[in-house]
C-alpha cells in the first residue's frame, strides 16, 4: 500500500481527506478478508494510473526528487533465493530433509547456543511454570 501517500497538506479539506482514509482503510479490509479481490486490484492498477497521469502533468523541478516514483508492479513478486539446494524426486516433489545428516554435534550445538538453548532451559522453564501456577485458584 505504498502507492497511498497522500497527506493532510494534498486535500483542500479535511472531509476529503478523511474520505481518502476510508478509501485506503476500505482497500487494506478487503484485501485482508479476501472480498472483491479483483474489484479492488482494478481500483489500486486505476489509482496508480492516475496518479501516474498527475505526476507527468506536473512535475517538480528536474534537479530536486522525483514527483511519483512507480511502485512495483503486484504480479511480479519477488521471491528469495534458497540459501541451499532443495532436493526433488523425479516428478518434481520436495524429498523430505534428513535432520541433522550434514550437522555434526559441535556444529548442532553452536546452533543451539545461537538460538538461545541451553542445558538448563527446560529445566528453568519446568519450575517457571510450576511456581506461576502455584497461586491459581
Amino acid at each position: 500500500m505504498g502507492i497511498y501517500t497522500k497527506t493532510r497538506k494534498d486535500f483542500d479539506s479535511k472531509e476529503d481527506y478523511d474520505m481518502y482514509l476510508e478509501e485506503v482503510e476500505d482497500i487494506i479490509y478487503k484485501l485482508t478478508s479476501n472480498t472483491d479481490v479483483a474489484d479492488v486490484e482494478q481500483q489500486v492498477e486505476d489509482y496508480t494510473r492516475q496518479e501516474a497521469a498527475l505526476a507527468g502533468v506536473t512535475a517538480g523541478p528536474v534537479d530536486g526528487p522525483p514527483a511519483y516514483v512507480p511502485q512495483a508492479v503486484a504480479a511480479q513478486v519477488l521471491q528469495p533465493a534458497p540459501l541451499q539446494p532443495v532436493q526433488q524426486d523425479a516428478e518434481g516433489r520436495l524429498l523430505p530433509v534428513q535432520p541433522g545428516a550434514a550437522m555434526d554435534r559441535q556444529k548442532w550445538q553452536l546452533m543451539a547456543t545461537a538460538s538461545g538453548w541451553t542445558q538448563e532451559l527446560a529445566t528453568e522453564r519446568m519450575l517457571h511454570d510450576a511456581f506461576t501456577t502455584i497461586f491459581v485458584f
